[in-house]
């Protein structure tokens, strides 16, 4: 009886209990799953657990350094190539302080000399003799390109995609339960971005997020985004009275279209219920009314450069940060080319989902029979069992939260890990803790830059590699505690040195998996960061709760 409430007391095990609760509550409870996830809960799969599309896509575009004559700076080049290749053309600084120029699409160096001959220029050469010039975009294009079509995915409601990053010029996207020529259609070809003005109705009638077939009686067409945006600026604007905004500049098709629409329909008379409607693929990304001072305006000629106020506040920011995204994502910064391509049938998908369950089940059934057949002691096997199965439960949690209850998980960790260190609990040594601290920030690094995760093939297996890790590391516990005896003066001494076995064994193979994650090579990536964090929850939470436990029953 004493050693009940001894173990229900202990730090370690509450914090072990806590730490699982919080996950079946991500998985199951908050957020809300859908109605029909069943067990599946809030986990999202890979198309290689459920079936689905994976397209390789090439974002064409040229990064080229140019000797101009000294009168000719940097914006001047930028501005003539723009005209001259009738593409955009952006200046940009390398990590050596080079000035260097993105063409955003591909152009063959003979056409790129005979464009430059306008202004007495060429292309500059690197100190070996090759010519400065390679197929590639930014890496901002890059990122650019990737936040614009997966707003446009998310916004068809295929919230089940994963785009990655390959290179600084290639996009991996994923589309789970999706075939190929839907997943071409939908990636490959440009959003259809339109502007529309209301008609009938009243002010605020319109909701961000309604469809088209919703509010077509009450709308009129006045240009799409294709012929009528000439370009957007990518900072959201604060006008004098504090409201944020998202600039952009139109055509003068889009110009004159814009103010014929404003006087046939009365928005220039009452602004307020004829709002400007903006439609991404037909599906409504913001209605607001015009500005009184550009309604005058428009009275007497077309106005060019428009701002769509979002309102004031941090909250007003995001919006003009989402719009102006919106605003991008009818035109790609660069044309994108598929250049791969697979598909996974459902049914396959479903029998893979299967496969990785029964192997999973199977892993912590075969090392629980192991241990039994060493140790032969119900009271070692069971916790072992339940160690190692709420480690899968916390890996499963945190694969099934959103970014900030992720990191909200970790910043509770590094909480208890500190007020610990403080008080005692774990008896680590400070080296260590400072280690395991900044080894946990930056895996909360790659979950902000993952977003939502999927479980897929790679994460089955980090999870059932964590399962051998732990149990190498539970025995290692287990054979210090039976062989000093829990009387034992030399016990923490004993823990101590396990300790120190376990931490070397795991910082090897974390330093390992963190090199794969930073390679971020596909689907791999997926493999090594599951891997280390399983690795950290049994280090600083199952861990010292397994030893607890031990200590209390043996």
């Amino acid at each position: 009886m004493q050693r009940s409430k001894g173990l229900i007391s202990d730090i370690r095990v509450i914090t072990l209990l806590l730490f699982v609760l919080a996950a079946l509550i991500a998985i199951y409870v908050y957020p809300p799953p859908p109605a029909d996830a069943g067990l599946n809960g809030n986990l999202q799969y890979g198309l290689d657990l459920v079936g689905g599309s994976s397209l390789q896509l090439k974002l064409n575009g040229t990064l080229v350094g140019i000797d101009a004559p000294e009168d000719v700076n940097e914006s001047r080049v930028a501005s003539y190539l723009s005209d001259a290749l009738d593409t955009e053309v952006r200046p940009y600084r390398t990590a050596r302080g080079e000035i260097k120029y993105e063409i955003r699409k591909s152009v063959t160096t003979e056409q790129l000399a005979d464009a430059l001959k306008g202004i007495n220029a060429t292309i500059a050469k690197k100190p070996d003799g090759k010519l400065d010039f390679e197929e590639g975009v930014t890496r901002e294009t890059r990122d650019e390109t990737r936040r614009i079509i997966e707003t446009k995915l998310n916004m068809l409601g295929l919230a089940s995609t994963r785009v990655r990053t390959a290179g600084s010029n290639l996009l991996v996207i994923d589309l789970a339960g999706i075939d190929i020529k839907t997943a071409e259609s939908l990636v490959g070809e440009p959003g259809k971005f339109e502007i529309r003005i209301q008609t009938n109705g009243t002010g605020g009638e319109i909701k961000v997020g309604e469809h088209l077939s919703e509010i077509e009686n009450i709308t009129e067409h006045v240009v799409y985004g294709s012929e009528g945006i000439r370009s957007v600026r990518m900072v959201p604007q604060r006008s004098k009275s504090g409201s944020w905004g998202a600039p952009f500049t139109l055509t003068e098709k889009g110009a004159t279209a814009l103010r014929d629409a404003a006087i046939k329909y009365g928005a220039l008379d009452n602004p307020r219920d004829h709002e400007l409607v903006m439609l991404l693929d037909n599906v409504v990304v913001y209605s607001g009314p015009l500005d009184p001072n550009l309604a005058e305006e428009l009275r007497n000629a077309p106005v060019y450069s428009l701002i769509s106020e979002t309102g004031v506040g941090d909250e007003g920011l995001k919006r003009a940060r989402e719009l102006i995204i919106h605003l991008k994502a009818g035109a790609l910064p660069v044309n994108v080319q598929v250049i791969g391509s697979g598909e996974v049938p459902a049914y396959l998908g479903m029998k893979f989902k299967k496969g990785a369950l029964i192997a999973g089940l199977l892993a912590l059934i075969a090392v629980t029979i192991v241990v039994a057949a060493r140790y032969r002691e119900k009271r070692i096997i069971l916790p072992m069992f339940f160690g190692l199965l709420s480690e899968v439960i916390l890996i499963l949690g945190i694969v099934a939260t959103m970014n900030w209850l992720t990191i909200g998980m970790m910043g509770i960790l590094l909480v208890v890990l500190l007020i610990g260190a403080l008080l005692r609990w774990w008896k680590y040594p400070v080296t260590d803790l400072t280690v395991g601290v900044a080894v946990l920030l930056v895996i909360s690094v790659f979950i902000l830059s993952a977003g939502k995760w999927q479980l897929d093939l790679p994460s089955i297996a980090g999870i059932i590699a964590v399962i051998g890790t732990g149990v190498d590391q539970m025995v290692i516990i287990t054979d210090e505690v039976l062989s000093g005896g829990r009387s034992s003066s030399m016990y923490h001494k004993r823990i101590s040195f396990a300790y120190g076995i376990i931490f070397a064994s795991a910082a090897t193979t974390i330093v390992a998996m963190l090199a794969l994650a930073f390679m971020a090579l596909g689907t791999l990536r997926s493999l090594a960061i599951v891997t280390i964090i399983g690795l950290m929850i049994g280090i600083f939470i199952t861990r010292p709760a397994y030893a607890r436990i031990i200590e209390l029953l043996v």
